[in-house]
């Protein structure tokens, strides 16, 4: 919830001014000018109240070049354009740095660009077009992947249960390259923002709950918010102020990483209802959302207005109660406040089955694959071979009953039944894991079931799926 304020307004009409040495003023809402002058900004607590104003006044970030640079870059500065040999964590890295032009004076403020799948930092920089941010005052990092992802191998941004709080080589890179930027230039501590499109939306979510108290926001650009926890399940300390944005409902991708892993369709609708929602409940944080108009698989081409809005939420003002920037005429997009909240797929009941457990493992799928949308559209080609449609499992019911009644079957559907008396089902990849971890459970080491041999064949020639169901490579391989 956001509320208007005197303070608030004239909050946002100070970002109007640059620091040049001229002096020169420009309409934040026309140019997106990144300013050096002092301003404050009240935020809005979750009983409606008004916090008291937040010191926006830039701030150099602290750093230094022993301690937080590397190799060559301790003597010497990042360059405006490619910097490769950044060693992190073992890895020779690279990332693109753009630099604002030179009357632009005192600490600016940052954004860093995360690119998608089959991209790297300078195919993001053009096609994301983030020379923009720079020309308006902004210090531009983009790095480039090198398939550190768990279970999507471009960024590290999804990690299993249990392995969030893992060692993660792409976040010590952000860490390095960030602070290693400022010991060389002036890089205002209270704006850094990040952002990033597909698998970059990904490790954005990433950042921005892995990073709180240090980034101020970001754009979350068509990315995953699933299994991007830090694995505190606490608010995030510090806050961040996202801004959510997705294609539309064509919203999709499929496509082949550049290790061989293919997905065949991916639908982001879902997981940006699940990052609006879960940014927007969050006591210390803040969001809006932007819809494209059926722009499908899109960074949304709006950066002045992602300038104006992320500048007005520096460290400290995740929650502002400054007025939303009106979107410009003829951009093919709404923005919005509140959270954006797509309607559950209808619910799939299956019928009786006259072989004990068919029924059970058919709802389960039901209930955590076919009905969630995210992962439902992922599997669609295996639960079509398992006999499912947009509205039945008549067809999982009857292949099922079909399999020989073998000792192995009768156990393995049995487990089946138990696993899906006590699930819990939801929407995104959370919402599927009881599913996975069914199919783990029930048919590790049940080579000798033709149930589970035949639904991890199928599962197998899923490589995105795949990951999560590691047991199928041990009994179908």
């Amino acid at each position: 919830m956001r509320r208007l304020s005197i303070l608030a307004f004239l909050s946002v009409a100070s970002f109007a001014c640059t620091s040049s040495e001229g002096g020169g003023g420009a309409s934040s809402s026309s140019s997106g000018g990144a300013s050096s002058g002092q301003s404050s900004s009240g935020s809005s607590g979750q009983d409606g109240s008004v916090d008291p104003p937040v010191d926006t006044t830039p701030e150099r970030l602290v750093a230094d070049k022993a301690a937080d640079c590397v190799g060559n870059y301790v003597q010497t500065a990042p360059v405006s354009g490619d910097n490769t040999a950044f060693t992190v964590a073992g890895q020779a890295r690279s990332f693109v740095l753009l630099l604002p032009p030179a009357e632009f004076k005192g600490p600016r403020p940052v954004f860093v660009g995360f690119h998608g799948t089959s991209e790297n930092g300078q195919r993001f920089v053009t096609r994301a077009k983030l020379a923009e941010f720079a020309a308006k005052g902004f210090v531009v990092l983009a790095p480039s992947a090198v398939g550190n992802g768990v279970l999507w191998p471009v960024w590290d941004g999804m990690r299993p249960p249990g392995r969030e709080a893992d060692p993660n080589k792409d976040l010590e890179l952000f860490d390095k390259m960030v602070r290693c930027t400022a010991a060389h230039y002036e890089v205002d501590k209270k704006r850094i923002y990040v952002g990033g499109h597909s698998a970059g939306g990904i490790f954005t979510n990433k950042v921005l709950r892995a990073r709180s108290s240090f980034v101020a926001g970001g754009i979350v650009g068509s990315g995953v918010f699933s299994l991007t926890s830090d694995g505190s399940g606490a608010p995030l300390p510090g806050g961040v102020f996202a801004i959510v944005t997705w294609g539309g409902d064509n919203d999709r991708y499929s496509g082949t990483t550049p290790n061989g892993v293919t997905v065949p369709e991916f639908s982001f609708v879902e997981q940006a209802s699940l990052a609006s929602q879960y940014y927007e409940a969050d006591p210390e944080a803040g969001q809006v959302q932007c819809r494209g108009n059926e722009l499908g698989h899109a960074w949304l081409p709006m950066n002045a207005w992602f300038m104006e809005t992320l500048l007005a939420h520096p460290k400290g003002a995740a929650r502002a109660t400054t007025p939303l920037p009106a979107v410009p005429a003829g951009t093919p997009a709404v923005c919005g406040e509140g959270a954006y909240k797509v309607a559950p797929l209808p619910d799939i009941t299956c019928g009786t089955s006259t072989f004990e457990g068919c029924q059970a493992a058919c709802q389960l799928m039901a209930d955590c694959g076919a009905e969630n949308r995210t992962v439902g559209t992922v599997l669609k080609p295996q639960l079509a071979s398992f006999g499912f449609t947009a509205t039945s499992c008549d067809g999982c019911v009857a292949r099922c009953q079909a399999v020989a009644p073998s000792a192995a079957n009768v156990a393995a559907l049995g487990c089946f039944k138990t696993a899906q008396a006590a699930a819990k089902c939801g929407p995104g990849i959370e919402g599927s894991l009881p599913l996975m971890n069914a199919v783990d459970v029930c048919c590790k080491g049940r080579s000798d079931s033709t149930f589970c041999v035949a639904t991890c064949t199928q599962l197998n020639q899923n490589g995105a799926a795949s990951a999560f169901f590691p047991v199928c490579k041990t009994i179908a391989p």
